[in-house]
């Protein structure tokens, strides 16, 4: 060996050597939170279901295994297959005393399945995470599962394990404290009084109740009713059944074990037709309600999109820029002339090249600003938001709202989102794009985000908002045999919204043009000239009427108004969870109930408190779900 080699050899182990101790030295150095936290559980939704399309809670249960005290800020990260971030990250702080356990909740937005990928970070610059993965590869035959709401039991989180029961157990403890983050439950199983929740979690529950869900009552130990206090007192109404707003509570007697997914089922049918008998609906038609048919319907069902993500994208395309295209493509060959051969042509005139490279740097420079200058002009130098929102009535002039936004910006700088009211949970609902931002969900909740100079940023967020108590009273209703509603008069109590644009009934599958009327000095809805069935709406379920691009040149580009009235069709299909065509077919609608749709310009109770300087419009679609009025018997159920 010579010695040229031998020193090459040695200064190759040296610098090994010193690799080895600089890794020692930095894990050395590194703070302990680098292996403090460990996630010891994770429950994804209510049961471990990730439902799809919707905002859910995700509970981690951290713990803290160091004698130092862990004091953090949290991001949870949505990741994609290799690795890398999207979205904008939801943040939390976190405290762990030495050696302790805390449950902590995240509200992510559920995309799908196949990109549920996601980390928790923390540290300088997030370098320290935890990868947390839901379930994954799910089959066509459990894609249901995915898209439909959940059904639970609640228990304790100290309680044992309930053997034989048949449904999935979700700790009470975690029940979510707002409304808000519950869209995924849809039926919940009571057998006891939950006796850790503090008001904002009774008040969640009873508005999640409320607005639809279903709640299954057993007895206690002793086989009699449970009895409920403070806001929950409701519930201790003595019938078998009884209504809480649009919201169903049962009573079942027995025991736990003896409950299952087709018992449950059958009940809420039993209530249903009891209603339906109570009303004045003929027999033949309650008779076609139980009679239709459901096969056959999951044939070219397929459905490519997010509906969401498709509302986001028609927002989006109302600050479609309409750009003086003759003046960009002649500056783009003036240019191209300028840098060759105008360069060249200049150079040749030169003995040096630094006045090559000054004539090439302004000439860059100064096409930039014109292009710049051309560009902007295609946006008017307006800077506007529009926005879509479903607005359901809560008890006490709340409202649950859904609501869909696009921000266009003329000043690049990072910008600030919040909202008046309880429970805001925000979500980029983004699955391919980076966001430079911070989402901040919960109690003083918000939005930060860094907007480039003309250019748009979308996003979705839950809120419970007051709002003035719209009252609605159905006082008279004629239904005909052939399941046709001939006549109806709505009495309003209270002051309707401004620019109402349409108002629609819909009873079973059929959908009724509703007008104003007034009569002894009171303002009624009453039955317009149109009628038309659910089904005839099936083609706004195709994919592209959402997410495909929309070319338009000329006189093709629509106003934001024609595109605000195009949505409401899908607006009201989403307020009635109808997103494939099989949904519709399946759909019967309740016939002892109406759901009434008021669609109207954005009140300013509903904008977004934000530092963005620009108008902000859009619509609101009013949903109110409206008892039919007993004809036959008025008794209660006993």
């Amino acid at each position: 060996m010579t010695q040229y080699s031998f020193i090459k050899n040695l200064n190759r182990l040296l610098k090994h050597q010193l690799l080895n101790v600089g890794c020692l030295a930095l894990l050395l150095c590194l703070p302990s939170s680098i292996y403090a936290l460990e996630i010891e559980e994770v429950i994804w939704g209510f049961g471990n279901q990730s439902t799809q399309q919707k905002m859910i809670p995700l509970s981690l249960l951290l713990s803290n295994n160091t004698p130092e005290v862990f004091d953090e800020v949290m991001l949870l990260n949505r990741q994609q297959f290799n690795g890398s971030k999207v979205g904008a990250p939801l943040i939390r702080k976190v405290y762990l005393t030495p050696y302790s356990s805390k449950w902590v909740q995240f509200y992510p937005y559920i995309i799908d399945q196949g990109q549920n990928n996601w980390s928790l970070n923390w540290g300088p610059a997030s370098i320290y995470s935890r990868k947390i993965s839901s379930r994954r590869n799910v089959s066509p035959a459990n894609e249901n599962a995915t898209r439909n709401p959940s059904r639970i039991i609640l228990t304790s989180l100290d309680a044992l394990s309930r053997s034989g029961s048949h449904f999935k157990q979700f700790p009470e403890e975690l029940f979510p404290p707002s409304v808000t983050a519950t869209d995924s439950l849809a039926e919940v199983i009571l057998d006891h009084v939950p006796k850790r929740w503090e008001a904002a979690r009774r008040s969640s529950f009873m508005d999640w109740l409320y607005q639809g869900g279903v709640l299954h009552l057993l007895p206690d130990s002793s086989g009699a009713n449970l009895i409920f206090s403070s806001t929950m007192n409701e519930l201790n109404a003595p019938f078998q059944y009884f209504r809480v707003g649009a919201g169903l509570v049962i009573r079942h007697a027995g025991k736990l074990k003896e409950l299952n997914k087709e018992k449950l089922l059958l009940e809420i049918e039993k209530v249903h037709a009891m209603e339906l008998a109570g009303i004045d609906v003929s027999q033949p038609l309650k008779e076609k309600k139980k009679k239709r048919n459901t096969n056959n319907q999951t044939n070219n069902d397929y459905q490519f999109g997010d509906t969401n993500i498709g509302f986001l994208q028609k927002l989006s395309d109302m600050t479609r820029p309409e750009h003086n295209w003759v003046m960009i493509y002649l500056m783009t060959f003036v240019y191209i002339f300028v840098i060759y051969p105008g360069c060249y042509l200049f150079n040749k005139r030169q003995k040096g090249y630094r006045n090559s490279l000054l004539f090439l740097f302004v000439a860059v420079a100064l096409f930039s600003t014109i292009f710049w200058g051309i560009g902007k002009r295609g946006y008017g130098e307006t800077t506007t938001m529009n926005s879509l929102i479903i607005a359901q009535p809560l008890q006490d002039g709340q409202y649950d709202l859904t609501c869909w936004i696009n921000s266009f910006v003329t000043d690049g700088a990072e910008y600030q989102f919040s909202a008046m009211g309880e429970g805001v949970i925000f979500t980029t609902a983004q699955e391919t794009e980076k966001i430079r931002g911070r989402i901040f969900n919960g109690v003083g909740g918000g939005f930060v985000v860094d907007i480039p100079p003309f250019s748009d940023r979308r996003f979705m967020y839950r809120i419970k908002s007051p709002y003035q108590r719209q009252d609605f009273e159905v006082i008279d209703y004629k239904i005909e045999k052939d399941s046709i509603l001939d006549a109806l008069a709505i009495l309003v109590g209270s002051p309707l919204p401004e620019n109402i644009t349409r108002i629609q009934v819909l009873h079973g599958r059929v959908l009724y043009d509703l007008k104003q009327s007034k009569e002894e000095g009171n303002t009624l809805l009453v039955l317009g000239k149109k009628r038309s069935p659910l089904s005839a709406w099936r083609s706004y379920l195709d994919s592209d009427t959402l997410t495909a691009p929309r070319f338009s040149y000329g006189d093709e580009e629509q106003e934001p108004s024609k595109i605000y009235e195009s949505l409401y069709e899908r607006l009201v299909l989403k307020k009635l969870n109808i997103e494939k065509r099989r949904h519709l077919n399946n759909f019967t609608g309740d016939l002892s109930r109406l759901q009434l749709f008021i669609y109207c310009d954005l009140p300013d109770e509903f904008k977004l408190k934000t530092d963005v300087q620009g108008a902000q419009q859009g619509r609101v679609l009013f949903a109110n779900e409206l008892a039919l009025p007993g004809k036959k018997n008025d008794s209660k159920n006993e």
